[in-house]
């Protein structure tokens, strides 16, 4: 009997241990179903991610997700990986942000499974960066203009991420 209290309370202090060293982490809500809002992103280090899984407007399951890219500058700069994951479009951009203004967007990708884009862009202003492209379906039967957005809001380290796929 003796054995089996010691082992309940010695994983009882461990489990209280590890959660009062937890530090804060970063959060992701989602405000309608087709925008995503990751709070406190100061709080990732560089490498980590934060993904949440959506509905998207096919009814499937679709992931958004943005990560802190390392970066090597002397000012307060933050590279993000900010992407949209469906059933059959994946697309991805970078995001620059300096001081809560998007400084630059750069390096997209976008792939379509049993179809094809064109007229891919992306454009920046100081509060978003955002790629646009228009999806084919095959023998160009279907055609939809797409676009996956990153938006900062000046002062409060949040990115919302905006999308229609």
């Amino acid at each position: 009997m003796k054995n089996i209290i010691k082992k309940i309370l010695g994983a009882t202090l461990t489990v209280t241990m590890l959660f009062s060293t937890c530090s804060t982490v970063a959060v992701a809500e989602v405000d309608t179903q087709s925008k995503v809002v990751f709070s406190d992103i100061s709080l990732l280090e560089a490498g980590e991610r934060m993904e949440y899984t959506v509905i998207s407007s096919d009814g499937g399951e679709a992931v958004i997700g943005i990560e802190n890219i390392p970066v090597y500058t002397a000012d307060d700069s933050a590279k993000w990986r900010i992407w949209y994951r469906g059933l059959s479009i994946y697309a991805e951009f970078y995001m620059t942000v300096t001081n809560n203004r998007v400084t630059s967007v750069s390096d997209y990708s976008i792939s379509i499974t049993g179809g094809s884009y064109e007229n891919e862009e992306l454009t920046k202003t100081t509060t978003y960066g955002k790629l646009t492209f228009k999806s084919k379906s095959i023998a160009g039967i279907v055609t939809k203009t797409c676009w996956l957005k990153g938006s900062v809001t000046g002062s409060d380290d949040k990115i919302t991420v905006n999308w229609d796929m």
